[in-house]
């Protein structure tokens, strides 16, 4: 089965042609007004890889996803509405590492939980609702964020955690981004990030710490990391 790549189709043309330089299908987002516009087009709010070529969307956006992906492919119409007023909005927003999920449970969508619960994978529960967004997945046991509560639940289950400073993430109409929506494992070892890690604080210590994982790191753009709402694909651990 072909890797695919769902990226928010307000990304930048630059990151699309790295995106569809790797030869995998590039599929955009659709931008939903029943979200707050800075995240209207964003992946992870509304769309999440179960593993084995399935995935789960929010009703409003199955349609558009149906038409795109391609055969072979699973795809849930999730039973959660997405509505712009948190948490209202988080329903689809999980990280899912090996054995694992962080998430803010009671308002996680139930086929989410039920499909990791029935693997025998923990649900973490984390007060961060954006779960997604806030974590960078670095391989099924390592993870970046910046979120205290995400890092002590991962933590708690022995998952390797680099911890960096808030901030220097650029997010349209916010104050600033997050690390997972700037970043998206686009295969197993292939992290890539959507700007220049120099421009932040914390980027050699994000180089050593993937490198440390045998995790390569691929630079999608010059200039600011830029949160897109996470690069999802069907990359499995």
């Amino acid at each position: 089965m072909d890797k695919i790549i769902i990226v928010d189709c307000r990304a930048n043309d630059e990151t699309i042609k790295e995106l569809e330089k790797t030869g995998n299908a590039v599929i955009p987002t659709v931008k939903l007004d029943c979200l707050y516009d800075a995240v209207a087009s964003h992946a992870d709010m509304q769309i999440h890889y179960l593993g084995d070529n399935r995935f789960v969307c929010a009703p409003e956006a199955y349609d558009h996803y149906k038409k795109l992906l391609p055969h072979g492919f699973t795809l849930i119409k999730g039973s959660a509405k997405l509505n712009s007023k948190y948490p209202d909005d988080i329903a689809y927003n999980a990280a899912a590492l090996k054995d694992c999920v962080i998430c803010k449970s009671r308002c996680t969508a139930i086929e989410i939980l039920e499909t990791y619960g029935s693997k025998g994978a923990d649900i973490l529960n984390a007060a961060q609702g954006y779960a997604k967004c806030s974590t960078c997945i670095v391989s099924g046991h390592a993870i970046i964020t910046s979120d205290k509560s995400i890092a002590r639940a991962a933590e708690k289950h022995s998952i390797d955690v680099l911890k960096i400073r808030e901030g220097y993430i650029k997010l349209q109409g916010m104050n600033y981004g997050f690390i997972g929506g700037a970043s998206g494992l686009i295969d197993r070892n292939v992290l890539a990030f959507n700007g220049e890690l120099s421009t932040h604080p914390d980027g050699d210590n994000i180089r050593s710490f993937c490198k440390n994982h045998g995790v390569e790191i691929v630079e999608l753009k010059k200039g600011i990391l830029t949160d897109i709402g996470s690069i999802i694909t069907n990359t499995d651990f």
